[in-house]
């Protein structure tokens, strides 16, 4: 298969690699040469420097002739704009495209395009394991674990907006057995617990 892949940060790195390792043509492209770098002498793909948005830059990936394509950047509308031109522009056969707002999920889903949200993959496995009373293990994303635990909150935390913690790896608070996603609304209370994801990249 003949795969393209937009964004070379932990998921698209990790893509990539597993692609290549498993004998299919791979190209990455990234703006940020030191990413591409980053995935060694041990990598047999192509890569590209390049705006993936840039139509002159996907048609040197070879857009025309792909079989697939991953956007997987760090910007949700990047993402949304590099699909949209995958699909109507070079009808490319397979997208899946990478948001981190649940809402722009549906609207993705809505415009025909395969959306992958990992803020909903791990709300939805948190709210299972609740559910069930099981311990918290780990999630399998795109070759990087995600392991989850609960962790009580400090007492400096107390009564102040979650998003003051400044950990991104913070995805949320169970008060009372109920799971509630991090916003700028969630307050810490006492007697909370703090789920917190830790990801650890596989070694390939």
């Amino acid at each position: 298969m003949y795969v393209i892949i937009a964004g070379c940060r932990k998921v698209g790195s990790s893509l990539a690699m597993e692609l290549a390792q498993e004998n299919h043509d791979v190209v990455v492209i990234d703006s940020d040469p030191e990413r591409l770098a980053a995935l060694g002498s041990g990598f047999n793909g192509v890569t590209i420097v390049g705006m993936p948005i840039d139509e002159d830059v996907l048609r040197s990936a070879g857009v025309e002739q792909a079989d697939a394509l991953a956007a997987v950047t760090e910007d949700d509308n990047m993402n949304i704009m590099i699909s949209q031109v995958a699909k109507e522009l070079f009808r490319v056969p397979v997208i899946i495209t990478r948001v981190y707002d649940p809402q722009r999920e549906t609207i993705v889903s809505g415009m025909g395009l395969s959306a992958v949200c990992p803020t909903t993959l791990a709300v939805q496995k948190i709210k299972s394991m609740l559910l069930k009373k099981e311990t918290l293990d780990t999630l399998h994303i795109s070759g990087s674990a995600v392991s989850f635990r609960l962790v009580k909150p400090m007492r400096r935390q107390i009564g102040k907006p979650l998003t003051d913690t400044q950990d991104e790896q913070v995805l949320g608070i169970v008060r009372d057995q109920v799971f509630s996603l991090r916003d700028e609304k969630a307050t810490v209370q006492a007697g909370d617990m703090l789920v917190v994801a830790q990801t650890e990249t596989a070694e390939v």
